[in-house]
């Protein structure tokens, strides 16, 4: 008879993916119309503001530093960003209240540093949010909007992101999103300078960046490579929180609290505790997905409280002593992207027009990523790539960037780089996903398709692609083994061989009559111990069986792992 324990780990792996999560709880709310709370595409010098801070823990307070015109009023909405129905973001509140507003203040335009080139507005704090102990972890904006005084600043509206992070005493989500803020700052040119050249001043980019200021229209931000995937998977339901790559330098440790990390958008700007924080989360089987293009690339310090980014580039020599710090691309210092994610940036479509699709390659076509997706060999998915991708590292490939077993799914013909979408399994058991294509998460929810200038809609066979890979990118890895080391009369002597991984405790050993494979809830199957390494099963009579083995994590089991068949006399 199973035994009690044995009993509730089932139940547990049974229904751990089917209770409802905070994600799915909080998209049951009704949302707001696009035309109440959508920032404009080119947000007003009316009215704009920033945050002193990017991300905080649910409860914890947001400072707004907040600019208007001298006799205009305005109110602050915040609004949280998801899915709600289609509608896409729901109100949380607002100061000095709803109904109300408050009188504005013309700050300044903020110095640039004669030396490094920074500029930091410095502005004084205006608001500050409260956010609630009960905020759902997610994409946040304070919508600044002018509510009266000058006809011509009446109704416009700047907008604040920030992103609320999971209390630290709520259970660990399945899946934490990484947020780019660091490459929204190294592309903000407000007050004159980025880290780039063709929007800075005089074409002189700075040394440094500071997230003391807005975000300029022409900075990358939410709504440019992420809100679509954001609007996706809330959609879905999954079990999701977020946090900063700034908070990922800060904890590296919180990637190994999850199942998967997902890097979304275009994160191109890490530091070097960012990038050894996934060598120890793949390292320790943690999953990883990159469903943008360019992440990594760049590597960066911070300073001043992480509240600017170091970033030489190739602008000037680095001058820090520690050749392994400097701001210089992750290659340069022996880190190529693809050591990372089989992968690597190698091509820049500049200031050129025309969609750049994707083809199903065969090994996409065969493997189990695709199954029911309907897309077949040679099958296209409409201008996904973008301007920017990822491509096989030319040959031959750095070493660190050779992955045993790594399949194509996804390329295309461009030159002088291609573009491919990678799947590989690294040495712990870690599934690693890297989509290559700037553009891949517009075929899952079309929602900015009237800012970029693109009219297609969501392609339900790339969708169905991304919940199959989810599916498996969400379980651990399986036993890398289920050994019979010996049969002693009608006794089976079973032991579990493991990847190493942190979160998983226990395996679940099933036992079916036959010498084929079976699947775990069919006829006839039943559980026969619950293990962390070795086990003994006396099936009571003479047969063939076969057995398998499962690991199981605090969110899910993962897919199974078969012994060998047993003969018992």
């Amino acid at each position: 008879m199973l035994g009690p324990v044995v009993a509730a780990l089932i139940a547990a792996a049974a229904i751990g993916s089917n209770a409802t999560n905070p994600i799915q709880a909080e998209n049951a709310n009704g949302g707001v119309p696009e035309s109440q709370w959508l920032p404009p595409f080119a947000p007003p010098s009316s009215i704009e503001g920033y945050a002193s801070e990017t991300s905080v823990r649910a409860g914890d307070p947001v400072h707004l530093h907040v600019s208007a015109n001298d006799g205009d009023r305005y109110r602050v909405e915040v609004y949280r960003l998801g899915w709600y129905g289609g509608q896409g973001a729901r109100l949380l509140t607002c100061l000095p209240g709803c109904g109300g507003d408050e009188p504005g203040r013309l700050q300044g335009r903020g110095e640039i540093d004669p030396t490094t080139q920074v500029v930091r507005a410095d502005w004084p704090v205006t608001d500050v949010v409260a956010t609630g102990s009960n905020w759902v972890s997610g994409y946040y904006i304070a919508l600044l909007r002018i509510t009266d005084g000058s006809s011509d600043d009446v109704g416009a509206r700047g907008y604040v992101p920030f992103i609320v992070r999971a209390p630290s005493t709520a259970p660990a989500s399945r899946i934490v999103v990484q947020v780019p803020v660091n490459t929204w700052q190294a592309y903000n040119p407000w007050g004159g300078r980025s880290l780039y050249p063709f929007n800075s001043a005089n074409f002189a980019p700075a040394l440094r960046v500071s997230f003391d200021r807005p975000l300029a229209y022409t900075a990358q931000g939410p709504f440019d490579w992420e809100i679509n995937m954001v609007r996706w998977l809330e959609h879905e339901g999954y079990d999701l929180s977020y946090q900063t790559d700034i908070d990922t330098d800060g904890d590296p440790q919180s990637l190994l609290q999850h199942r998967l990390v997902l890097v979304i958008g275009h994160d191109e700007y890490w530091t070097k505790a960012m990038r050894d924080a996934f060598a120890v989360a793949r390292a320790s089987g943690t999953n990883l997905a990159f469903t943008g293009s360019n992440a990594a690339y760049w590597q960066i310090r911070y300073e001043d409280g992480k509240r600017t980014i170091v970033g030489y580039k190739e602008a000037a020599p680095d001058p820090e002593p520690n050749p392994l710090l400097r701001t210089i691309k992750f290659r340069d210092v022996g880190r190529p992207e693809c050591g990372l994610m089989g992968v690597m940036f190698l091509r820049l479509r500049e200031h050129e027009s025309g969609p750049v699709d994707y083809s199903v390659t065969n090994a996409g076509a065969a493997d189990r990523w695709l199954a029911g997706t309907g897309f077949a060999a040679g099958d296209r998915i409409l201008d996904v790539v973008g301007n920017e991708w990822d491509s096989l590292p030319d040959p031959p490939p750095p070493a660190a960037c050779v992955k045993p077993g790594m399949k194509v799914l996804f390329h295309t013909d461009v030159q002088p780089a291609n573009a491919d979408a990678v799947k590989y399994t690294a040495q712990s058991g870690a599934r690693v996903f890297a989509g290559g294509a700037q553009q891949l998460s517009w075929s899952l929810d079309p929602f900015n398709t009237n800012q970029h200038g693109r009219t297609l809609l969501a392609d339900p066979r790339l969708e169905q692609f991304m919940r199959n890979a989810l599916d498996d990118l969400t379980r651990p890895a399986p036993p890398v083994a289920l050994a019979v080391p010996s049969v002693t009369g009608r006794t089976v002597n079973l032991r579990v061989d493991r990847h190493p991984d942190p979160r998983v405790k226990k395996f679940i050993v099933y036992r079916h009559a036959g010498a084929g494979t079976f699947a775990l809830n069919g006829a006839g199957v039943s559980a026969v111990c619950v293990t962390a390494a070795t086990c003994t099963n006396k099936p009571g009579s003479a047969g063939t069986y076969r057995y398998a083995a499962i690991s199981l994590d605090p969110w899910r089991k993962s897919f199974p792992t078969f012994s060998r068949k047993v003969v018992l006399p």
